[in-house]
């Protein structure tokens, strides 16, 4: 089944949900909304297909009453889901709405350290630090809210995203990106235009719901990602920092106490999507072409 309309409420449109915007308006009859939270980003929102409105802020109910399908990219805030927390304020409205499916946004931050092993969507979640811990309790209101409702849902963790102007490529290109190196360190990553592949995949498939891990088929050491990419730019790779003696945001050394390799298995046997990107090295070498 292939939808080729409706229209997609995206709660945070931001790099992953432009792409689908722009993917969704381009090849099929679709209606875009998207929120933002600051005037200065609705002004960028007008350069892609869809219209733009501040929030929290603005009134939404009006827009998310005709809606057909919700996409929700925003994180916690201080622990808390916004966004789930507003709509079951207004349950009693939501079920008089039009929605039939909803894509929310997680990450595979979810699963915690499993020290380089193999995971998969029925791995147990152990999240060490805050920001999978938060996520996890975002999992599981969504997963009561659409019960409510009685409307799909995917729950997609997501990998490190890249693709146009954001990722190791860019970074090094603008001399951005630090090696650091940690033994047995290891992370997934996802190009950006199959996440939006990925989620238009499910949007189309009246079967498809649940949790899926969207990443590609090669999870590799991050200090080896800086060695290729400076290979493919033909530039000298910055020099090399043990993870020991580097000086780290609170967020990057939470990045680098997990490790583990996340298969896609589900992504592509049960969801049927075909990986436009299976590795970064076919993505960063297409990025440096473009």
């Amino acid at each position: 089944m292939k939808v080729n309309s409706g229209q997609l409420f995206c709660f945070g449109l931001g790099y992953s949900s432009q792409e689908i915007a722009k993917v969704l308006v381009q090849s099929q009859h679709w209606r875009i909304v998207g929120t933002t939270r600051s005037s200065k980003k609705l002004e960028q929102i007008k350069n892609i297909p869809g219209q733009g409105v501040i929030w929290p802020g603005d009134n939404i109910k009006q827009e998310l009453a005709r809606a057909t399908h919700w996409l929700i990219s925003i994180p916690p805030v201080n622990g808390i889901d916004i966004v789930a927390e507003f709509l079951t304020q207004c349950l009693p409205e939501c079920r008089h709405w039009p929605v039939k499916w909803i894509g929310y946004f997680s990450t595979t931050a979810v699963y915690g350290d499993h020290q380089g092993r193999w995971v998969n969507e029925e791995t147990v979640v152990k999240p060490a630090g805050e920001r999978g811990k938060s996520r996890v309790n975002a999992e599981k209101k969504w997963i009561s809210l659409s019960l409510e409702l009685d409307v799909r849902l995917c729950i997609f963790r997501l990998a490190g995203i890249y693709g146009p102007n954001r990722g190791p490529v860019h970074q090094m290109k603008n001399r951005l990106k630090r090696k650091i190196i940690k033994e047995g360190q290891f992370f997934n990553r996802i190009h950006v235009q199959d996440i939006a592949g990925a989620v238009i995949k499910s949007i189309e498939s009246d079967s498809a719901k649940g949790i899926f891990n969207i990443c590609d088929d090669f999870p590799e050491r991050p200090d080896f990602i800086v060695d290729y990419t400076a290979k493919l730019l033909n530039i000298n790779p910055p020099k090399g920092i043990k993870f020991e003696d580097a000086e780290l945001s609170p967020m990057a050394r939470s990045f680098y106490g997990e490790s583990k390799r996340v298969s896609n298995s589900k992504l592509k046997k049960q969801l049927g999507y075909k990986l436009k990107y299976p590795d970064y090295m076919q993505g960063f070498a297409e990025l440096i072409r473009e």
